[in-house]
Order: structure tokens, then sequence, then C-alpha cells
């Protein structure tokens, strides 16, 4: 989204919510732009219907492992002539764990799309298979792509193509953090799901933050259509 039009939603936020005070822009997707409030809150605006959908599901909850939502309401942009839904929620930060995170979200994926092929289908998984086992709580799945996980980053110094090769502290960490990272995404599927059966998780990089307990939660979510 361009400056332009950053700039000229602020301006109509502003002139109808002059209560609400923007302190800085947080970022822009492709649905919309999040600016950031006083009392480490958030403002998202968005034209994601998915989005919105979960958001009001979670609103009023106080979530361990989801992004916590305050309140919404719907937006008319008179410059775009288009609707979108306003959400206050809590802002999440990155933190000096980010890297781990990082680390352990690409690990986490690199298992499941890579080293973890469904015998049943006869190939590899998709983002929908994925939703799936959380959704039925598929344990032996998720237990073997662990072990699948693991086995890989233990003998990742193996590979040829590896350009640096890493210390058995390193290695040890990296299944540590991987293991507590698996764990998490099952935690926050079953909280999300016992709030909002519909919903998933938008797995990428980026939506794995920290709020400002340094407690790991969930940036974004969606419905499962």
């Amino acid at each position: 989204m361009k400056k332009e039009k950053i700039d000229k939603l602020k301006q109509e936020l502003s002139l109808k919510y002059p209560h609400i005070k923007f302190i800085g822009l947080l970022g822009t997707g492709n649905h919309g732009v999040a600016f950031a409030l006083p009392e480490g809150k958030a403002l998202k605006l968005t034209s994601d219907s998915q989005e919105v959908f979960v958001c009001n599901a979670l609103q009023g909850h106080h979530c361990k492992y989801l992004c916590n939502i305050e309140s919404m309401g719907d937006f008319y942009s008179v410059s775009e002539e288009r609707m979108y839904t306003w959400i206050i929620m809590e802002q999440l930060y990155k933190s000096s764990e980010q890297k781990w995170v990082n680390d352990a979200f690409n690990d986490f994926r690199h298992a499941w799309f890579s080293l973890f092929p469904d015998s049943s289908l006869c190939k590899f998984l998709t983002w929908s298979d994925l939703w799936s086992i959380y959704k039925n709580k598929e344990l032996a799945k998720i237990n073997r792509c662990i072990m699948l996980c693991k086995n890989y980053i233990s003998h990742i110094n193996d590979d040829e193509d590896t350009f640096i090769k890493f210390s058995n502290k390193q290695i040890s960490t990296r299944i540590h953090n991987v293991s507590v990272f698996f764990e998490f995404i099952e935690n926050a599927y079953d909280e999300l799901f016992s709030i909002c059966p519909e919903g998933r998780i938008d797995l990428n990089e980026g939506n794995f933050m920290f709020d400002k307990t340094g407690n790991l939660k969930v940036l974004d979510m969606q419905t499962f259509m």
C-alpha cells in the first residue's frame, strides 16, 4: 500500500474517530494497514472477510497463545470507495528472542512440507492437510513429524550441501527450539478451535511475535475456506 493511500486512510480515520491517537505505522499488507496506538494497542484496518470472521469470534477473550482482540467496527473509506473493518487489538512485538522463533518456524515448515509424506495420499502435505491434522488432533502424525524434524537437525552436518557446520550445542539448541515451537502451534490451535472452530493460523514467519510480557503469540488468523 502506497504512502499516499496510507496517509489518506489515517486522515479519514482521525476525522471519524478523533479520540483515537495514532502514534506510528506498524505495517501494511494485501488487505489493509496497521497503526500503533497508546497503551500497547494497535489498530488494524482490513478488508479481509476471513480475518474479520475470526477476530469477531476472538473479541473479548483473553487468549494465552493468540493475539487479544479488544473491539471492532466498520469503516467506509470515501477516498477508496470501499468498506473496511477496524480492529483494535493488543500490539505484539519482535524481541531479542525473534531469531529462534523464525528459525524454529522454518524447521517446522520444512518438516511438514519436505520431510513428512502422507502415504495415504501418495503426496506431500498442503496447508489444508496440515490444518486438518491439527483440527482432528492426529497426534500420531504430529509426533512422527517431530521425530523426522529432530532426526533431520541431528544429522544436518551430514549434508554435503551444508555450507556452515553446526556445533553439538547449536544442534541441541535447535532441536529444543523446534520442539517448543511444535508445542506452541498445537496449543495455539487448541485455543483457536475452542473459540472459533473454523479458524486457521496464517503460518507465515512474520505472524509469530511476543506480547509485552514476553509470551509468544500468533498475530494473524483467518477462516479455513
